[in-house]
């Protein structure tokens, strides 16, 4: 629960104890209603705090009719309601749910525009360049006056393109996309004497960059500079600053190499396109946006790694089998469609699983999961397959920490969502420490 509501709560349970003196009762009355009307002039209204809105008015109703005392049965149903009203929703749904990173430095995070003239944008009509959104995330120390990111700019439209996505309805995600996050919005680069490695992320079909902040904030708390891409047309809510919305493209996913293969290869493009502006950023190149000043000559461009969930996976290991620029891979529970598997990885790639014993329950095309099985043997090598215990697909992704319901009906695993996200945080980072960091280049 956020503030407000504390706020919120409190004033209501005093004026439950204020029924017999009716002018102190009349008074939180008064103090309620304005809270309510704030938290809707504000927009921090949530739909499973509806219960709680309510009692306000059946309080006010008694007052009305004169009635100023309960009986004993009353009083017990009423205070239930209220603990009820009060602490359910704050279970199944809420406010705040990340935990914070583990690494030395507080994080910053702000999002650019690229566009690429070199490349031509094949979802629309009319000719023009490939434009991309990435949002970056990197190491702070200085948030003072600083406001913290919400998880996601734009959450009205989150919402709605999750919706029309996946078929459920998008207010269950409410409280999730309106949260603040560990990051601090447009704060200054840490200052170092040290160069900062980059990696580039790649969220899954039908995702958006936005999708697994329990990892770009981690990382970014260790020293990396992490660049999360909107794949455009293949994402949710993206938005670019001159207010126009792409929107999803109409191209279905499908488990057929020959259909998702040109699809992967858009996106390592996108993914060497961002790795160009990465470079012009630390060469000084980009004139119209003073805060990458900041960057210039601060980025390691010889510890660059990639890394992406489902198919953000399968376009890291397609990228790192063509573009020698970089060093390190990983895949998070990604089919590895492209050409990977043909042309060979001869960077260092990590490949991380859901867990194998579950794998044959959920999927039952046994010929798909042998080919999955043998493409990443291919690209990894059986010393870089790791298979993350009690994790579903959803589980490398912020996902889980949207409600508990979703391991209840088997969207994520039984794992608890903080031990889950560490173990996969802590394989990634000593992948990274062992063969980017320590590594000669």
């Amino acid at each position: 629960m956020n503030l407000i509501e504390i706020t919120f709560f409190l004033v209501l349970l005093c004026s439950l104890l204020t029924l017999k003196r009716r002018g102190l009762h009349f008074s939180f009355q008064i103090i309620l209603f304005v809270l309510l009307m704030a938290i809707f002039i504000m927009g921090d209204w949530r739909w499973p705090m509806i219960p709680l809105y309510i009692l306000p008015i059946l309080l006010c109703w008694r007052l009305y009719r004169r009635e100023s005392t309960f009986t004993l049965k009353q009083k017990i149903t009423f205070t239930g309601f209220l603990l009820l009203a009060f602490l359910l929703p704050s279970y199944l749904f809420p406010w705040s749910t990340f935990h914070e990173p583990t690494g030395s430095y507080k994080v910053g995070t702000q999002s650019f525009e690229i566009t690429d003239h070199n490349r031509e944008e094949k979802w629309v009509t009319e000719k023009a360049p490939r434009r991309l959104m990435v949002q970056m995330w990197y190491p702070t120390n200085e948030v003072k006056d600083g406001q913290k990111a919400p998880y996601h700019s734009h959450p009205a439209l989150y919402m709605k393109d999750f919706s029309k996505e996946n078929g459920i309805p998008g207010f269950l995600l409410q409280s999730f996309v309106k949260q603040e996050t560990f990051a601090w919005e447009k704060a200054p680069l840490l200052k170092s004497n040290k160069n900062f490695p980059v990696l580039l992320f790649s969220h899954g079909y039908g995702s958006n960059r936005s999708q697994s902040q329990f990892q770009m904030n981690e990382l970014a708390s260790h020293g990396y500079i992490v660049i999360s891409i909107d794949h455009t047309y293949y994402s949710l809510g993206t938005v670019f600053p001159d207010g126009s919305i792409p929107g999803l493209n109409d191209a279905p996913f499908s488990q057929e190499p020959e259909i998702m293969d040109p699809y992967v290869i858009e996106w390592s493009e996108d993914a060497q396109s961002v790795a160009n502006w990465v470079e012009e950023v630390n060469a000084g190149s980009i004139a119209d946006h003073s805060w990458l000043e900041q960057l210039e000559g601060k980025l390691d461009l010889n510890r660059l790694g990639y890394l992406g969930h489902s198919f953000g996976g399968a376009a890291a290991s397609h990228t790192l089998a063509v573009d020698s620029r970089f060093k390190v891979g990983i895949n998070m529970d990604g089919f590895p469609y492209g050409e990977a598997y043909q042309l060979g990885v001869d960077q260092p790639f990590l490949t991380m699983t859901s867990d194998e014993e579950l794998l044959p329950i959920l999927i039952d095309d046994a010929q798909y999961l042998d080919e999955f099985y043998e493409r990443i043997e291919e690209i990894s090598g059986k010393e870089y397959m790791i298979s993350i215990d009690g994790a579903l697909h959803m589980d490398f992704t912020d996902f889980p920490l949207l409600s508990p319901i979703t391991s209840w009906i088997g969207m994520t695993g039984k794992v608890a969502a903080k031990e889950q996200h560490a173990q996969i945080n802590e394989t990634v980072l000593h992948f990274l420490e062992q063969h980017l960091i320590n590594a000669e280049h």
